[in-house]
């Protein structure tokens, strides 16, 4: 009888073990690929800063100007760190390379790295699917309210036999002051090689334990996210250290066993005891796994998951219950980064998550959904008076220098783009995409702002188109810069 009876709890402790670790290690790899995307996505915007330009269509697609391929090529360098950047010409010319801050201007067949050529090859048939004519040549359709896997190739590849997350871009007019040529496009591609750096970057928002790349294929029981280049080839894996109680179940089993060859008159409560601790266990630990799906861990904030859910919600209450969807983004955090270190940013990111929820409170639901970036569904009042007051005061929270320690203090800005439904959209693409495309504005403008969608777009079209170029705004559109 006791022989059976601790056979049987083996094999309810070994089940209950695998289950847990299976649950645990997969809602582990759904958040890794969510935040993995997002970084590829801030990776293309940081590229479109320099892509999307008349000057880059001067100086690198109509007449090669090595100077301003230097300065081009700095400035992602410079402001966003990119480890690598190439331009490629349309006739597959490499005319300029850089690593890190060393620039070199050549010309060199792309075909000479196979690997790359393949990533040039599939940049340059998402360009003829988006490229437009205009008067004297050619352009690009506007970027607004566009997926970036719709325009940008990005993903992972080797680049100088390094593993790296890239992305690559084709150069358009913004202005259209320049236009394009017929013929293929020049292409920048720009990487983030899979480094101390980068595993940084991407650990901030999940906290992993020992989160590290290699190239060996770990164990079938291992947490791991594989990658793979454009041709599904593996170059590597993601591991780290599961956050479950598989282990912590023996401890509890054997005991009870033990326990059974002394006495069978205690076999009986000391069963219904473990077996109520290892429920116990087991609710905790789905509870956890469910909080850390919606939630952010640096800030506590709801994240990108969380918020598409509340987003799709507040949709379906459409037109009766109204809402705003501000879009809000640090300006000059990466200066705190460099001057006091990731952990001043870290400091600070907290700092403004809990100012934006004071000045939001109970009227809305405040967001991380990446890096710098935060997201808001405000649902007090969607009236343009409460909506200037509520952007006024978002912006001027942001201006409070914030102390770092015994080191000084870190003074930074906040832009600000609204969108309000149903007015400017209806369904959760459209109001994104207009809420990111106001929030573009304020930065283009001069950053430390704020913008609502209709001061600057046409909000009496079809909500599910994309939004008019942010360089042709409504002649009535004006700038609102807070305090």
């Amino acid at each position: 009888m006791i022989a059976v009876t601790s056979a049987s709890l083996l094999f309810v402790g070994f089940i209950a073990s695998q289950a847990s670790t299976e649950q645990a290690i997969a809602n582990e790899q759904r958040l890794f690929r969510n935040t993995l995307a997002d970084r590829m996505r801030v990776l293309v915007r940081e590229q479109i800063t320099v892509a999307s330009s008349d000057n880059s269509v001067a100086g690198l697609v109509l007449n090669f100007n090595a100077n301003y391929a230097y300065k081009a090529i700095d400035t992602l360098w410079s402001d966003y760190r990119h480890s690598k950047v190439m331009v490629i010409s349309g006739d597959g010319h490499v005319l300029a390379e850089s690593f890190e801050h060393y620039t070199h201007i050549l010309k060199r067949p792309i075909a000479e790295t196979p690997e790359l050529a393949i990533l040039f090859e599939k940049t340059k048939d998402l360009f003829e699917k988006n490229r437009v004519r205009v008067p004297e040549g050619y352009g690009h359709r506007s970027l607004q309210g566009v997926n970036p896997d719709e325009y940008a190739l990005m993903g992972f590849t080797e680049i100088d036999g390094r593993p790296a997350m890239f992305g690559a871009v084709p150069v358009i007019p913004d202005d259209y002051e320049n236009v394009l040529p017929d013929g293929p496009p020049t292409v920048i591609l720009s990487a983030h090689y899979i480094d101390e750096t980068l595993l940084r970057q991407v650990n901030a928002q999940l906290n992993f334990a020992s989160l590290k790349f290699v190239t060996d294929a770990p164990a079938d029981s291992a947490a791991f996210h594989m990658i793979a280049n454009p041709d599904e080839e593996s170059i590597g894996f993601f591991t780290w250290d599961s956050q479950t109680i598989g282990n912590a179940i023996w401890p509890t089993i054997i005991p009870v066993i033990v326990l059974l060859s002394i006495s069978l008159a205690a076999l009986a409560f000391g069963i219904a005891w473990r077996i109520g601790q290892l429920t116990s266990s087991l609710q905790a630990s789905e509870q956890q796994n469910r909080h850390l799906a919606l939630h952010d861990t640096l800030t506590g904030l709801a994240n990108r998951l969380q918020f598409n859910r509340v987003l799709a919600t507040s949709v379906k209450s459409l037109p009766e219950k109204q809402f705003a969807v501000i879009h809000c983004d640090l300006d000059k955090f990466k200066a705190v980064n460099d001057t006091f270190g990731h952990a001043a940013g870290d400091l600070v990111i907290k700092t403004m998550a809990g100012r934006l929820k004071k000045v939001i409170g109970q009227e809305g639901l405040v967001c991380r959904v990446g890096g710098d970036e935060f997201m808001i569904i405000y649902r007090k009042t969607t009236d343009r008076e409460n909506l200037h007051k509520l952007s006024t005061e978002l912006v001027e929270t942001a201006q409070t220098p914030i102390a770092i320690r015994d080191e000084g203090e870190a003074t930074i800005g906040l832009s600000v783009g609204i969108a309000v439904a149903p007015e400017d959209g209806s369904t959760t693409e459209s109001l994104v995409a207009r809420s990111d495309a106001a929030l573009y504005k304020s930065k283009k403008l001069g950053r430390n702002r704020y913008s609502l969608f209709s001061d600057f777009f046409d909000n009496k079209g079809d909500p599910e188109e994309p939004p008019l170029s942010l360089e042709d705004p409504k002649p009535q559109a004006r700038a609102v810069k807070a305090g």
